[in-house]
């Protein structure tokens, strides 16, 4: 696993932003070989895609979860981000969110809660 840094990959938000009874979550376009960072064997298998997320808690905390998906399944995993990795989405959900809904997380969670 983590053949890569994703933090030095192409990954964008998309779909906007999901706010949940205790979270805010972001999905990402991955436009790398998620292979070399999951671990999986998902590039070769068109009827085969990944889906990223990551979970933003009042708290500071910062999930991730990504899920395997095929024409008849999901399967999700609870993915452990290092240090650097969550400051690292912090960041971009951050910016997502301000560029998105013209304020932080922060602030976006205050107005819904």
């Amino acid at each position: 696993m983590r053949k890569i840094d994703i933090t030095k990959q192409d990954i964008r938000c998309c779909d906007g932003l999901y706010i949940d009874i205790d979270c805010i979550n972001v999905e990402y376009e991955l436009w790398f070989d998620v292979d070399k960072y999951f671990g999986t064997h998902i590039e070769s298998d068109d009827s085969t895609w990944l889906n990223f997320y990551t979970y933003w808690y009042p708290d500071g905390r910062i999930c991730a979860v990504y899920e395997i998906d095929t024409d008849t399944d999901v399967q999700s995993y609870d993915w452990e981000l290092t240090d650097e990795e969550k400051v690292f989405f912090l960041n971009k959900m951050e910016e997502y969110c301000k560029s998105f809904e013209g304020k932080s997380l922060m602030d976006l969670w205050k107005e819904w809660n």
